[in-house]
């Protein structure tokens, strides 16, 4: 099975994390979720977002650096929003990574070039923190590098699908999301 680093969004280390952690340790996976906000905890995207801005999102990602060296090479690199930029970024660094799970968001890559690990994105079909221009870009980059590029829309307008006790929750879409993700890890790469 796979060792899984999943890093929360904006909005801390929240219930929902650990419950969809939970969930991957159910299909047998190793899963690692490291509190890089320090214990806070918000439910408000101004409060969350102003307090990534305080800290730095580059002081955010050095928090963890420590942990994810720890971590063997092959590691999924796995995010909510926030924590999918930085698996994003991460990747930059971990080629050998087994894949990138990108959870409501995405950004076009560094240098227009991809490591060559597959990526799975979750998104609403309408969410203001994903844009498509970066969603094209990102496909294409990974494809390019030979990787497999796999975009999963949820029907509907909202970010934080995956946390469902916030507003823009859904329990059908993050069943769905963790068994996409199983799936995934299940299957060897180059398979």
């Amino acid at each position: 099975m796979s060792t899984v680093l999943l890093l929360h969004s904006a909005f801390g280390l929240r219930p929902a994390v650990l419950r969809f952690a939970d969930a991957l340790r159910e299909h047998g996976h190793e899963v690692v979720t490291p509190d890089y906000y320090g214990g806070n905890v918000f439910d408000d995207t101004c409060a969350g977002l102003s307090h990534r801005d305080d800290v730095g999102p580059a002081q955010l990602l050095a928090r963890v650096r420590p942990v994810i060296d720890e971590l063997p090479a092959d590691t999924v690199l796995a995010g909510f929003s926030l924590g999918a930029a930085f698996a994003q970024r991460l990747a930059a660094d971990r080629p050998q990574a087994q894949a990138v799970i990108l959870m409501h968001s995405v950004a076009a890559p560094r240098h227009g070039t991809w490591s060559g690990q597959p990526v799975q994105v979750h998104r609403y079909a309408e969410d203001a923190f994903v844009d498509g221009d970066d969603l094209r870009a990102l496909g294409e980059a990974v494809r390019a590098s030979g990787a497999s590029f796999d975009d999963f829309v949820t029907p509907g307008k909202g970010h934080l699908f995956t946390d469902t006790d916030l507003p823009d929750g859904d329990a059908t879409a993050t069943e769905a999301t963790v068994e996409r993700v199983a799936a995934a890890l299940q299957t060897p790469p180059g398979t």
